[in-house]
């Protein structure tokens, strides 16, 4: 009876403490409630609860046509608490164990056994087995014998985390940026907001062990970022990358970048920087075509004679006299390639004379150059434009109330020394001229799209709406056309279809006593002249002076290798120059059965007019990652044949049939 009467009474015991557990939590649920701001944290640290976060996912970055650029992915982690698995199941099971890793991570048996005794004699509670598992070869792994125990019997620890990774890594991997550690760079610097998301925030309960519980529904839901669709053309991207590295390779030249942007919107359609290594490959490792400012040479001719022509000082037809090639203005020697003898405006254009650009100028601009910058300022080329990527580089000009102001200074900066300007800032003035006169601002974003709202599309941003009367455009438009067609970028011209542009050659760094002569190339201009579709500019920073160095031989191919890519999509007959150019543009190997691989293994071969199926495995069996698009005949590849390659660097095919 009294055993009885004790069970009864250390049941009520049990019963009441449990009771009192109950109001505890109750209690501090309701303090929970009502306590606020720093109380609340206080309060929480005392009494074994957290305010946890969670990352929220985000967003993806998307080409225009909706071809995926960046995302997030989940890597699976594996550890092994060697303690925790008993010495029965440990004996009976670690060879089947060893023998499933082995055939999983092309290891043998014999390595992972090793690993797993030594491991086990040092009482390791946590040794790392495999890092960067997707979601496949985690649900594999996590079934082999002793892991298929779990954690608690197996040893088996599973951790996860999250990595963003860019699809077109080598193509873009500067313009597509980061958001980490290293800063924002980029587009993903640029959209980091919008594609970062809202992270989530519960309150969690210690339960000891090392284990927290979730005390109550979330006070914020994490919401995923927005899918962000930037102006990129896949394809456009991926040609002028091709056509950029070729010609940097064969001249040899320290960096280079391209710019396409579609002329009445102003959106860039591609745009590619590489940097040359000491192996002779190039990577994308800066933003040369946004961030670096440098003196343009005779491009930057068409600015200072549309400043003359808007001011009404001269027009296509005025005369200048250049005599044989070499003029002293003030203390300053100015020469020009040959001698021109008396030249029209039209004539400066089209043979780039640095004698008859500076005279003009000098003439009308030398006793009130202030007029002069007032309408560089007009057209937003002394200052940023403003761009959504960040590090901008900004315009260098030498003003007439500036210390190194001299009466030669704004002859000299009339052909493109003595000032220093961005490509991005140059090819926006370019395609104002396409755009007959209407400048608009370099747009990098179609849309953002955020689950269950409405797509926000972003339209072309207007900075100038008329540079300059429309007689003055027309002026300009065809004296353009006449550099190509009779001038310094004859070599590009084409019976097929107009292109307008201007060259440049510039010296680089000639203030330097120890080196040679050092050159930066460039052509800016669009296609086709008629009826503009992209304006475009292709710089090449220090190609190597024995191979060459003019613009009109070094970036004008580029910028014609692109022209015919975009002709040759076009849905008209195309003549026979154009599908050649455009194939590599594109002399077919269809006949041949073998894919020639050279003795040298690091060399990457051509496989222009293979099959798909059969350059791909040539390739990856070589150790490139080939990565690809379209179905049929390989009729572009990113790394040019011939071409030394790291093993593990991506190569991109374009296949059509």
């Amino acid at each position: 009876m009294n055993n009885k009467k004790w069970i009864v009474m250390k049941g009520w015991v049990v019963a009441g403490l449990l009771a009192l557990w109950a109001c505890a939590i109750l209690f501090f649920m309701f303090r929970i409630n009502i306590i606020e701001g720093e109380q609340l944290e206080e309060f929480a640290s005392k009494n074994n609860f957290r305010l946890a976060t969670e990352e929220a996912e985000r967003g993806n970055l998307y080409a225009s046509n909706g071809a995926l650029m960046a995302t997030t992915v989940t890597k699976h982690n594996i550890y092994v608490d060697l303690v925790a698995i008993k010495e029965d199941l440990y004996k009976e099971n670690i060879h089947g164990l060893a023998d499933s890793l082995s055939r999983m991570f092309d290891k043998s048996s014999a390595h992972f056994l090793t690993k797993f005794n030594n491991e086990r004699d040092k009482k390791n509670r946590y040794m790392m087995l495999v890092k960067g598992l997707d979601y496949e070869e985690y649900q594999r792994i996590k079934k082999f014998p002793i892991f298929n125990k779990g954690q608690n019997k197996g040893g088996f620890i599973h951790e996860v985390e999250t990595k963003r990774e860019l699809i077109v890594q080598d193509i873009g991997a500067r313009t597509i940026g980061y958001d980490d550690d290293r800063g924002k760079v980029g587009l993903e610097g640029a959209y980091s907001d919008l594609l970062t998301g809202i992270e989530g925030r519960r309150w969690e309960q210690f339960m000891g062990r090392g284990k927290w519980k979730p005390f109550k529904h979330w006070e914020q839901e994490p919401q995923p970022g927005s899918s962000v669709y930037t102006t990129i053309d896949a394809d456009l991207q991926m040609i002028s990358y091709d056509a950029l590295y070729q010609q940097l390779s064969k001249f040899e030249a320290r960096h280079g970048s391209v710019i396409v942007m579609e002329v009445p919107t102003g959106k860039i359609r591609a745009i590619v920087n590489l940097t040359r290594k000491e192996d002779g490959t190039y990577i994308d490792d800066y933003n040369y075509a946004v961030g670096e400012a440098a003196e343009p040479g005779s491009t930057f001719k068409a600015v200072s004679m549309l400043v003359g022509m808007d001011d009404g000082y001269f027009n296509k037809e005025t005369t200048v006299e250049t005599g044989n090639g070499s003029y002293q203005l003030y203390n300053r020697r100015i020469t020009d390639s040959h001698g021109y003898g008396t030249l029209t405006v039209d004539g400066v254009i089209k043979k780039s004379s640095n004698i008859g650009t500076s005279k003009l100028i000098n003439k009308f601009y030398n006793s009130q150059p202030e007029l002069f910058f007032e309408k560089l300022e007009k057209w937003h080329m002394t200052k940023p434009l403003g761009i959504d990527i960040l590090g901008e580089g900004a315009p260098v000009m030498h003003k007439p109330n500036s210390k190194s102001w001299s009466n030669v200074t704004l002859p000299v900066m009339s052909y493109g020394y003595g000032l220093s300007i961005t490509p991005i800032q140059l090819v926006t003035f370019y395609n104002a001229i396409a755009n007959n006169g209407k400048m608009v601002k370099p747009l990098f974003m179609d849309k953002i799209a955020k689950k269950g709202e409405e797509d926000i599309v972003f339209e072309p941003i207007v900075l100038v709406d008329q540079l300059t009367s429309i007689e003055n455009i027309k002026a300009m438009q065809d004296m353009l056309k006449g550099a190509v067609t009779e001038g310094t970028g004859k070599l590009i011209h084409t019976e097929n279809y107009e292109i307008a542009g201007k060259t440049g050659t510039a010296r680089v760094e000639y203030w330097k006593k120890d080196q040679g002569m050092q050159y930066r190339a460039s052509f800016a201009g669009y296609f086709p002249a008629d009826k503009p579709k992209y304006s475009c500019i292709v710089v090449v920073h220090k190609p190597n002076p024995q191979k060459g160095y003019y613009g009109g031989g070094v970036t004008a191919p580029v910028f014609k290798k692109i022209a015919d890519w975009v002709y040759s999509k076009t849905p008209i007959p195309l003549p026979a120059e154009i599908k050649k150019s455009s194939k590599n543009l594109t002399k077919s190997f269809a006949k041949e059965s073998v894919i020639n691989t050279n003795k040298t293994k690091n060399i990457v071969p051509n496989v222009m007019g293979y099959s798909g199926s059969k350059a791909v495995p040539v390739l990856e069996n070589l150790g490139l990652d080939v990565r690809y698009t379209g179905l049929g005949r390989v009729t572009n590849q990113s790394i040019p044949a011939g071409t030394k390659f790291r093993k593990g660097e991506t190569i991109y095919l374009m296949l059509e049939r």
